[in-house]
């Protein structure tokens, strides 16, 4: 039985990537850990530290990207949560068996990720990453 060990990332999507980040800043105190732009998702993001977690401000640098269709869909907000597991493939293989489907896809730092579908999962985005 594959485990859950952490809460790595919560992913929210916004159209006003500084406003945010310095809001979550002035109100919550969280320091800047990470800045990346992934010009291969077309997608910049800021990330907050929050104990072991980080909290991740996205915004779409491109019309037409998955994450500018979710903004333009479901406005700004929870995105996805990013758990870490203790072994991907078991996760995978024994979600499986639920009726959950995991596809297992390069993640922004080339590192492998299991993907489920939020139909699966009342509604929230997850990803699944091995730690």
């Amino acid at each position: 039985m594959f485990r859950v060990n952490d809460l790595e990332v919560v992913s929210i999507v916004t159209a006003d990537l500084d406003g945010s980040v310095a809001t979550f800043r002035k109100n919550f105190g969280l320091p800047i850990t990470r800045s990346v732009e992934n010009p291969g998702a077309h997608t910049k993001s800021v990330q907050l530290g929050i104990g072991a977690a980080q909290i991740e401000m996205a915004t779409p640098t491109a019309d037409g990207s998955p994450l500018a269709s979710f903004l333009v869909e479901h406005g700004p907000g929870l995105y996805q949560l990013v758990l870490a597991v203790d072994d991907l493939e078991a996760a995978r293989a024994e979600l499986a068996t639920r009726g959950i489907e995991v596809s297992i896809k390069p993640g922004a730092d080339g590192t492998s990720c299991g993907f489920l579908s939020p139909t699966q999962t009342h509604g929230v985005r997850i990803a699944l990453i091995a730690r």
